[in-house]
């Protein structure tokens, strides 16, 4: 005799999920008509910025240290990011420039930051998305500017240096690489990737395809594309990469480093206060003398400052001439910074700033997504 529903023991409980489902349905109205009031205020204070990043960094930070329940934590800040998201598009819809083609790491890193309503619009190179930035065809762009394993992205600094734009924020992503090809592996005499794909893996390709010719393409996603149509090629590329252009990934995670990571910055005009934990980052030019280097890092430790990144790049205008990289703890607008600039001024030929703007969590929301995206 099959039991009634009434003898079920699992109706109660859903009931009880539909009754909770809605209680949250309720709320979340409740609170798309708050962030509506919060709108009108804005429209009256022109100027006001629709994201600010450091009330999110806040929002994320306060909801880790009270979430002791049963759900998981990384799961709070992925399902209030898409919460927040998409109470900011009742604001304003934000439209977001990246590096394409779609299922690029570049495309991860901004649905991280900004969550899936916002509109992301893929463009072909760097130099194109500070454009769309620069033009207002984009409120802000999500660039790469270093990876944990081969250092500052040479392409994004010489956009800095010709650009007007700021860094507003920054996010990390861990960076995964598939090896993808419908040809044998003793077949294959040709793999397409971005180059930083190739440096990230390059200790894994010389081990197992040193004889292969290595084809660096604008994206990752287009080396698969590639890959797809002609015989004898493979890819570095994402799982996602993989399902769309039906490609079997023959090795997976093939990164020469497990902690494979890429920090991407926020780009626009912008700019937040302090925040008390915060990150600037600048470009300057030495004199070509003797010390030079040396008497422009002394403001840093006369102030106290702690210096996060020192990193040296070609000029391109002279020979065995540099830039520095330069990132350091604190806000430029905070009084011992100040000091630090203008001593550094003296010993520089040109400082360009990039911006100050809030330190992130690395524990940041994990991608909508849960295949690996590809830069």
């Amino acid at each position: 005799m099959t039991p009634s529903s009434n003898d079920d023991p699992l109706v109660p409980l859903r009931e009880e999920i539909d009754s909770v489902d809605r209680q949250i349905l309720e709320l979340l109205n409740r609170r798309a008509k708050v962030v509506l009031e919060v709108a009108k205020l804005k429209e009256k204070e022109k100027g006001s910025a629709f994201y600010v990043p450091r009330r999110e960094r806040d929002i994320y930070e306060r909801l880790k240290k009270e979430s002791s329940g049963e759900f998981p934590n990384h799961a709070v800040l992925s399902v209030f990011r898409e919460i927040i998201s998409a109470c900011r598009s009742l604001e304003t819809p934000l439209e977001i420039a990246y590096l394409g083609p779609p299922a690029t790491f570049h495309h991860a890193a901004s649905i991280q930051k900004f969550g899936n309503s916002a509109t992301f619009r893929p463009f072909e190179h760097i130099s194109d998305v500070f454009h769309a930035v620069e033009k207002g065809e984009c409120h802000y762009g999500v660039v790469a500017l270093e990876n944990s394993t081969e250092g500052v992205i040479a392409s994004t600094l010489d956009n800095f240096q010709r650009s007007d734009l700021s860094i507003y924020a920054e996010t990390f992503l861990d960076i995964h690489h598939q090896f993808l090809s419908k040809s044998e592996p003793e077949e294959i005499v040709r793999i397409y990737s971005h180059g930083q794909a190739f440096g990230q893996c390059r200790d894994w390709l010389e081990g197992r395809f040193p004889n292969a010719e290595y084809r660096e393409v604008s994206s990752t996603s287009h080396g698969a594309e590639l890959a797809a149509t002609e015989a004898g090629s493979a890819a570095i590329a994402s799982g996602l990469a993989a399902t769309m252009y039906d490609i079997p990934i023959l090795h997976a995670n093939i990164e020469d480093r497990t902690q494979n990571t890429t920090r991407f910055v926020v780009i626009g005009y912008d700019a937040e206060p302090p925040t008390g934990r915060d990150k600037t980052s600048l470009i300057i030019h030495l004199h070509n003398r003797s010390g030079a280097l040396a008497q422009a890092l002394e403001p840093f430790s006369g102030h106290s400052i702690n210096l996060t990144h020192l990193e040296a790049r070609p000029t391109k205008a002279e020979r065995w001439e540099y830039l520095f990289f330069i990132e350091f703890e604190g806000h430029r607008e905070e009084g011992h910074v100040k000091e630090a600039m203008e001593e550094l001024g003296d010993a520089c030929l040109r400082i360009k700033l990039l911006g100050s703007y809030p330190e992130e969590d690395r524990m940041t929301p994990a991608p909508a997504t849960t295949e690996p995206l590809v830069p």
